[in-house]
């Protein structure tokens, strides 16, 4: 309820002085995604997202996004891999990062409530030519904890979930330095589109000058099978 709080506040009181402060941030994120069934559990993605911050005036990032997935025992595992192309904008100046990641992920039904966990591991390789990086990959372990309400009349889902970002590159100082936390609500427009809208914080932690980073974003996916 508190994150909640502060994203309603940043939302009323976005300014530029108030954004000058680096600590705290809002801003949206656009997401679009479609995925192709192969053969019985294993399916193939690809999506775009684009960022926005410093109160919508900046573009900060476009992410595009492929995987391959296999999920087993009545859907309740699910093994991905995948790889994402990253472009900054630092600053006016484009950089490009690589992504590889691999997660495997629990889903337990309940009647209407779908809990589940994932557990996955990142490593981003940066641009150095763009900049001086310390440490280069990357390497972060993230656990997500994720609980789904699915409306039984309506084609209705409402989400919430919360995901730590442990880091792996920086020797004696493997901590967790950030935490992510989502409220969702998505609606199937028919079998194969859902469309959403999500509320996101990204929270630092543990380092000099953490940044508090308050997102509303919408999404489109198109399933086919």
């Amino acid at each position: 309820m508190k994150r909640l709080a502060a994203f309603l506040w940043m939302i009323l009181l976005c300014a530029p002085a108030f954004v000058s402060s680096q600590t705290h941030d809002f801003g949206g994120l656009l997401e679009v995604g479609f995925e192709q069934r192969i053969v019985k559990g294993l399916n193939f993605g690809i999506g775009a997202e684009g960022r926005f911050n410093q109160c919508f005036t900046n573009f900060n990032r476009l992410k595009l996004s492929a995987d391959l997935s296999y999920s087993f025992w009545d859907k309740r595992f699910k093994v991905s891999v995948g790889g994402r192309y990253l472009l900054y904008n630092q600053e006016g100046t484009p950089e490009n990062r690589g992504r590889v990641l691999g997660s495997i992920t629990y889903t337990e039904r309940i009647r209407q409530f779908k809990p589940s966990f994932r557990l996955r591991i990142q490593s981003t390789f940066y641009d150095e030519q763009r900049r001086h990086v310390k440490f280069n990959p990357k390497t972060y372990l993230r656990g997500r904890l994720q609980l789904e309400y699915v409306f039984p009349a309506h084609p209705m889902t409402l989400y919430a979930s919360t995901e730590f970002f442990l880091r792996l590159y920086k020797k004696d100082a493997n901590i967790v330095d950030r935490f992510r936390t989502i409220v969702g609500w998505d609606y199937r427009l028919n079998a194969g589109s859902t469309i959403g809208v999500f509320f996101r914080a990204d929270n630092e932690m543990q380092v000099a000058k953490p940044e508090n980073v308050y997102y509303i974003g919408f999404k489109y996916g198109f399933k086919h099978k």
